[in-house]
């Protein structure tokens, strides 16, 4: 599966694809969580970083997650060569990311099975309106991704802009 945001601009989108392919044939083959990571070219303080390791591999390994580091730091990790923004673009399978969910979020899994009989039923969107109050207030990233051992990030090459803030959506559409 792949997850991502819905206030993205993805601008080459058979590159954007093709990366989406490499990611799930990597995921379908490996008990991997996969991220997609865009190369800086600014010391941006509104992003989160990806520092991995170096390898001739295609997809690298997670050494660990930054969010939003202050502009000194930024400047550093672009210099070093190793870091990659954080897109929160994700690829998984069902597998590997239920895994990870009773590993790192135990409680919020034992929910997500409460309503296993429920799934694809008409009663689905009633057991999600009942149960979601109680599921833990978190992010992906903070939850599992940042606590996992089997996180990789694919280096991507599509034109990207996180349309989330002002300053992004002013360099987008009128710069």
């Amino acid at each position: 599966m792949v997850i991502a945001p819905s206030d993205h601009w993805i601008e080459d989108e058979q590159e954007f694809l093709k990366n989406i392919k490499t990611a799930f044939d990597f995921s379908a083959d490996n008990d991997a969580l996969l991220t997609l990571g865009i190369q800086p070219t600014t010391p941006n303080t509104g992003y989160g970083y990806i520092q991995f390791e170096n390898s001739e591999n295609e997809l690298k390994k997670v050494k660990k997650f930054t969010e939003k580091p202050n502009l000194e730091i930024a400047k550093q990790f672009l210099e070093s060569g190793d870091y990659l923004w954080n897109a929160g673009i994700f690829v998984w399978s069902a597998k590997s990311i239920l895994k990870a969910f009773k590993m790192h979020l135990p409680e919020m899994y034992k929910l997500f099975l409460n309503g296993e009989n429920n799934y694809n039923t008409p009663l689905e969107n009633l057991f999600i309106e009942t149960n979601y109050p109680f599921s833990e207030n978190i992010s992906i990233d903070f939850g599992i991704m940042e606590k996992a051992t089997n996180v990789f990030v694919l280096p991507v090459n599509f034109k990207w802009n996180d349309l989330g803030t002002w300053s992004s959506l002013y360099n987008r559409f009128i710069k």
